[in-house]
């Protein structure tokens, strides 16, 4: 049995960029039906992206973005193929690690989660807030996350 090897980097250069937006092509655009138009946005210039890599093939996703109530995590996507590995609550945990470090007075993390993938981040920390709500045509929730 092969042994993989996981690891989550930033996604800096025009050839990482590709491959995430393949990852939420994929993910988004093709599974989910999203058009093109709402998955790529003005904010993809502003967020910070990552991959996560297993045995360094791109199969994992997601990006942050400080904003004014604090950090916003967004479009967390794992390839088909690789779900149920853990891999998008690895994601997760290190966006999370990454902005403490990258903003460290800000203890407050907010996402829209789609409703079926609420337990996902509930077993983060997060707790919903608000009313349920449509985004890109998919039921959503928004969700928030405070640490001490």
């Amino acid at each position: 049995m092969e042994s993989k090897i996981n690891r989550i980097i930033q996604a800096d250069t025009d050839d990482l960029i590709a491959a995430v937006f393949e990852i939420r092509t994929a993910v988004f655009v093709h599974e989910q039906k999203c058009l093109p138009s709402e998955e790529f946005d003005e904010l993809d210039a502003q967020a910070i992206h990552f991959l996560l890599l297993e045995n360094d093939i791109p199969v994992a996703t997601g990006r942050i973005r400080k904003t004014d109530k604090g950090v916003k995590i967004e479009r967390i996507a794992t390839l088909k193929e690789f779900r149920g590995q853990g891999y998008a609550s690895q994601v997760i945990r290190f966006l999370i690690e990454d902005a403490k470090s990258r903003y460290p007075s800000n203890s407050y993390f907010y996402l829209h989660a789609q409703v079926d993938v609420m337990p996902l981040y509930r077993l983060i920390g997060f707790e919903p807030f608000g009313g349920t709500f449509i985004e890109a045509d998919i039921v959503h929730q928004a969700m928030e996350l405070t640490l001490n």
